[in-house]
């Protein structure tokens, strides 16, 4: 699927494109966003034609898209920017978690009076991320708020750093559901799972400074072509103090933790103390059953 979005007076116009002219002869007028995902064949070529047939551009795009960002991977660049002739690429991840943790890159292209935006792994959460923008952009226009490349790029890095924040919720259940378990049974079980956990809280918080630091580049105007307005700067530094409050979170979840391991160790002690309690008392009673049949063998030798 490949979508126009654009603004004429205090209108936000969303067109489904099937054609190179069609997105031309609105971008040779006016800015234009392109968010492209799943694209078909036909679209890639239209998209091919777009980015002026220069193949490494699109490699490049296939090559980020191929699969899931690798988190665990040291000095791995999980937010990152790339300039190819007069194009910027841009990736910041989106995080899924359902079975297990997996990162998949939103790629950002951005040229002059054009935004790209193409995510094609797991397109329904790329799909929900365009939706909430799609709407946070409909009211600004609206309210006569300019669409333009600054305000395009700050909502999305907005409504990323939101999705991503909503992802440790599941966390936080997890966390719930395992001190739930240490109070019925525990065992080895909840010990392989909390160090699961942990590490999966640790790949969070280096995705989490990452993002801030990328997002701290764009405000700062270090990432090329990326100039923010006041406006859209104003939105970013939101969107990092979601994630910063996020990176607190993640301690407290961490403390907690450690709660656990601590709960588990004191009832695996107290598991112990009962055994050995009731070992000592069984002791005690055969000791006393020998006593008293060595007394009824003596007063009754035969």
């Amino acid at each position: 699927m490949i979508w126009m979005y654009t603004a004429r007076e205090k209108e936000f116009v969303a067109e489904d494109v099937d054609s190179l002219k069609q997105l031309t002869d609105v971008a040779g007028k006016q800015w234009v966003w392109v968010d492209i995902y799943d694209p078909n064949e036909k679209e890639r070529e239209i998209i091919s034609e777009l980015l002026g047939n220069k193949p490494e551009i699109v490699e490049n795009i296939k090559k980020r898209m191929e699969e899931p960002l690798d988190i665990h991977i040291e000095g791995f660049m999980l937010c990152d920017y790339e300039k190819i002739h007069d194009y910027v690429l841009l990736t910041i991840p989106s995080i899924s978690l359902k079975e297990q943790l997996r990162v998949f890159p939103v790629v950002f292209m951005e040229k002059k009076n054009m935004v790209i935006t193409w995510g094609e792994e797991d397109s329904h959460t790329h799909s929900k991320i365009i939706k909430t923008t799609i709407k946070r952009l409909r009211e600004g226009v609206e309210e006569g708020q300019e669409l333009n490349s600054s305000l395009v790029i700050s909502v999305l890095f907005h409504e990323i750093a939101i999705r991503n924040s909503n992802v440790l919720f599941s966390v936080r259940e997890r966390i719930d559901q395992m001190e739930e378990q240490t109070l019925e049974s525990g065992g080895k079980h909840l010990i392989r799972s909390v160090f699961s956990l942990k590490k999966m809280i640790s790949a969070l918080y280096r995705l989490m400074i990452d993002e801030r630091e990328f997002m701290l580049d764009a405000t700062k105007s270090v990432i090329p072509r990326i100039k923010l307005d006041e406006t859209s700067k104003s939105i970013v530094e939101e969107a990092i103090s979601i994630i910063d409050r996020e990176l607190d979170f993640m301690d407290s979840y961490n403390r907690t933790l450690d709660s656990i391991l601590t709960l588990q160790d004191l009832a695996s002690i107290h598991k112990v103390e009962s055994s050995i309690n009731y070992l000592t008392i069984v002791l005690v009673v055969g000791t006393a059953i020998l006593i008293i049949l060595e007394l009824l063998a003596r007063f009754n030798p035969h």
